[in-house]
């Protein structure tokens, strides 16, 4: 029996022998596993410090474009009521002119009137054709305006 206790301790001393190789091999190639982790944990945050320089210059410089455009817009605004203020004038110009043509047109109707009363035919073909021609250019002008308008709602 005594045979069979050191044959047994014998293996149990063989087998912990191959357990503890094998443990060994296990923990080496965990140490070399974190050892790579940690390598590239390294690289990552090399990486990321690289790339927090980047995007902080790209604030800075949208921050900086966002500025210049608001001092853009701002100086626009005084243009755009420039403008505004232009085409309010040329909108009296045009109410002017519209109520000058009419009344130059309502005077040489009364004038043609008056041709007609008097038999002067020549003068009276003359002014009657003048008096066509302001119509039809007051009627163009409007269709015009009409166009206009269409074209800038559309």
């Amino acid at each position: 029996m005594n045979i069979i206790v050191e044959v047994s301790i014998a293996l149990v001393a063989v087998a912990f022998a191959v357990l503890v190789i094998f443990l060994v091999r296990t923990l080496n190639m965990v140490q070399a596993s974190l050892k790579e982790t940690n390598q590239t944990i390294s690289d990552v945050q090399r990486e990321l410090n690289d790339v927090s320089g980047e995007v902080k210059g790209l604030i800075r410089n949208t921050n900086q474009i966002t500025m210049d455009v608001r001092h853009k817009m701002k100086a626009l605004d005084s243009l755009f009521g420039t403008v505004e203020n232009v085409g309010d004038t040329l909108e009296g110009v045009t109410s002017s002119l519209k109520n000058a043509s009419s009344r130059f047109a309502t005077n040489v109707n009364h004038n043609m009137r008056q041709v007609e009363t008097t038999e002067n035919k020549p003068l009276y073909r003359v002014l009657n054709t003048v008096s066509s021609a302001i119509d039809i250019w007051q009627r163009l002008k409007v269709h015009r305006m009409n166009r206009k308008r269409e074209a800038a709602g559309s």
